[in-house]
């Protein structure tokens, strides 16, 4: 951390200036995301429409000195050859790696999904089939077994209570 009053106010006034030039830079490669995303897509009108937007945001870049104007123009030079090879027919590609990235962990996610989707439905039928099986086998189970009635046993407290009567009676 600096100690001097004019070093302290460099730090602080190069922090700002270093916001301010990511700031142009992220709208920049976010205009050539854009562009490049309709060009895979081989979306002709759309690309026609960003394509001013692109070189606009290109050159306010190298206007501000966050780029050189070389990288410039050379980058409107890529975006500006991209769209002329859609319009003649050729099939383009135009991706940035992390967006690849993004595109196979969202297909890699969604197979997952789906194989998660795919076990959790055979354990739900495994599930319904055991439980039809023992279902099965209950119904038959108390078919068979039949309870004793009831006046069985009333009628056995009966008789022991009448032999109780009769030995306190005589």
């Amino acid at each position: 951390m600096p100690n001097i009053k004019s070093a302290k106010k460099r730090v602080l006034v190069t922090d700002k200036k270093r916001t301010q030039n990511r700031m142009i830079l992220s709208e920049m490669k976010t205009a050539i995301k854009k562009f490049n995303l309709a060009i895979s897509e081989n979306n002709v009108e759309e690309a026609e429409r960003l394509l001013p937007i692109a070189s606009h945001a290109i050159d306010s870049a190298a206007t501000k000195g966050v780029i050189h104007k070389n990288k410039a123009n050379h980058a409107k030079s890529q975006i500006g050859k991209a769209l002329n090879l859609l319009k003649k027919g050729v099939v383009v590609v135009k991706a940035d790696v992390k967006t690849l990235k993004q595109a196979e962990q969202k297909a890699a996610a969604a197979r997952k999904a789906q194989e998660a989707e795919a076990i959790k439905q055979a354990r739900n039928t495994a599930r319904q089939e055991k439980e039809a099986a023992k279902a099965a086998e209950k119904v038959p189970a108390k078919k068979t077994t039949a309870k004793k009635p009831a006046t069985k046993k009333t009628t056995a407290k009966k008789a022991a209570a009448e032999k109780t009567e009769e030995t306190s009676a005589e």
